[in-house]
């Protein structure tokens, strides 16, 4: 029930605003060496609980590595994911709502590294949002579609 209110009040807060969007993944186990992503160690400084939660893209976030919380921290988005990475429409693929609680960074990363909210990435999106593992939005997100990757729209 506290999740459902959570999230009724942040799609109810929040003007609306829509991008094109990849979707990544990362936490404890992922190919990178990712720690936990579900502590209160991220760079916004807390994590949902009940609730999925995800790092933003720098171009959204509003800030870079060690400046502390960005003005993301704390909003909430409609993750819709459409499309794998070579445009094939998905299937067993969700729409979820996170709270951005981390940044993932534009230095080494070009999913993140768009220098704009108009610029896009490799893949065409104007920002990423890589889900955390550990709370369960990346499962719950990509569900049975077999992949990591995604493509689709993040609405505010």
């Amino acid at each position: 029930m506290f999740s459902k209110l959570l999230v009724l009040a942040c799609a109810t807060l929040a003007s609306a605003q829509t991008y094109s969007a990849s979707f990544t993944e990362y936490g404890a186990g992922d190919t990178y060496g990712s720690g936990n992503c579900n502590t209160a160690t991220s760079a916004c400084g807390f994590y949902s609980n009940p609730g999925y939660n995800a790092a933003a893209s720098q171009n959204l976030f509003g800030v870079g590595p060690g400046a502390g919380p960005g003005p993301a921290c704390g909003t909430c988005w409609r993750l819709a994911p459409l499309t794998d990475s070579s445009g094939n429409a998905l299937k067993g693929a969700n729409s979820i709502i996170i709270k951005v609680n981390n940044l993932c960074p534009a230095e080494g990363n070009p999913l993140c590294a768009q220098s704009s909210l108009t610029s896009k990435n490799q893949y065409g999106a104007e920002v990423n949002f890589d889900t955390c593992i550990d709370d369960g939005a990346s499962g719950a997100l990509f569900g049975s579609s077999g992949v990591g990757l995604a493509l689709g729209t993040a609405t505010k």
